[in-house]
């Protein structure tokens, strides 16, 4: 094959990866990012390719064949392996902001407070049952991967059987950065840096007495991490589907993130560290029907709470997303929380 003939076939080639992924581009947003990396590979893989066919020109087919094969196998294994954790990562982290629903809780004004500070933002239902100027608990709660603020509380205060969560207490929800009109990015090292400045935002308050946390499904992690902090003045911590580390929920989904494969896993959260340092009183609420997150991975972090005095507290028939709106777990909850 002459020169020309190569140039042509590797420009042919690059053309239709390029037009592959401009159609990917218009069709999935949320696959830009990683559209882009992947044709910066192909574009790399062909000019190494040209290159080594004029390397290996005249060479026996059986030295060509195996070069060429394994150049085609690195490619798509790094392809494969970019995408597995850039989805992954998508996965974990799915920022969301109910522009409806943070219209509607805007319009109720005493019901729900907006809470703002160094470019995180929050919603703050008051106590009930207590003046607004007398001190108070206060409930932070760290949500899951696809709740926002807005969405949360409106939903708590249309349904009175959660109306334990803000009677004697206030009840906080921060948004993580990049969900609702929280700014900034998220990652695993600034969730737990989230965590700390959240807290510190309900700290500041006036009416604050006390701090309990609250955590669901992915605010696991960053609650546990802020728990285990020796600054951090928590009187009870309550868990409800918690997870042993990063890994177990990626192998919920795809059970093949074990060994060398564990390098894709992009939120690693090893809970597990963190909750031996933990001092407080800690209620672990799962459920043995857990498709997300199973209870095995729940038991395996009660084992490691060896610093705290630790309850561990089972439901039956409730799925993840179910868990606030079983009337078993939301008995367990408000006994946990100790609320009046």
């Amino acid at each position: 094959m002459t020169v020309g003939k190569r140039i042509k076939t590797a420009a042919a080639g690059a053309l239709l990866a390029s037009l592959a992924g401009c159609l990917v581009l218009l069709l999935a947003s949320v696959l830009r990012s990683i559209t882009v990396i992947c044709l910066i590979i192909c574009a790399v893989i062909f000019v190494i390719a040209f290159v080594l066919m004029h390397i290996l020109e005249g060479k026996p087919s059986k030295v060509r064949i195996p070069v060429f094969i394994i150049l085609a196998v690195i490619g798509i294994c790094t392809v494969l392996s970019i995408t597995v954790y850039d989805i992954g990562k998508k996965m974990v982290f799915r920022p969301n902001f109910s522009e409806d629903d943070y219209e509607t809780l805007s319009e109720l004004k005493d019901e729900a407070v907006i809470i703002e500070a160094d470019g995180l933002s929050g919603w703050r239902i008051p106590a009930s049952a207590i003046p607004d100027d007398k001190p108070r608990r206060v409930i932070l709660y760290f949500g899951g991967n696809g709740e926002d603020s807005s969405r949360k509380v409106l939903y708590i205060l249309e349904h009175e059987e959660l109306s334990f969560l803000h009677n004697t207490c206030d009840f906080i929800f921060i948004d993580y950065p990049s969900y609702g009109n929280s700014e900034g990015d998220l990652s695993e090292d600034l969730i737990e840096e989230f965590a700390v400045n959240a807290y510190d935002m309900v700290r500041s308050l006036d009416t604050t007495s006390q701090v309990t946390v609250l955590s669901y499904s992915l605010g696991n992690g960053p609650a546990v991490y802020l728990a285990s902090r020796e600054d951090a003045d928590i009187d009870r911590l309550v868990l409800l589907a918690p997870y042993y580390s990063g890994y177990d929920l990626y192998n919920s989904v795809l059970n093949i993130f074990h060994g060398p494969l564990k390098l894709l896993v992009a939120y690693k959260m090893p809970v597990y560290r963190f909750a031996p340092d933990v001092r407080c009183k800690v209620t672990i609420i799962a459920s043995a029907d857990d498709e997300i997150i199973p209870i095995s991975s729940s038991r395996a972090l009660f084992t490691e709470l060896t610093g705290s005095n630790a309850d561990f507290i089972t439901v039956e028939e409730t799925g993840h997303n179910d868990m606030f709106e079983d009337e078993n777990v939301l008995d367990a909850l408000a006994g946990a929380l100790e609320v009046n």
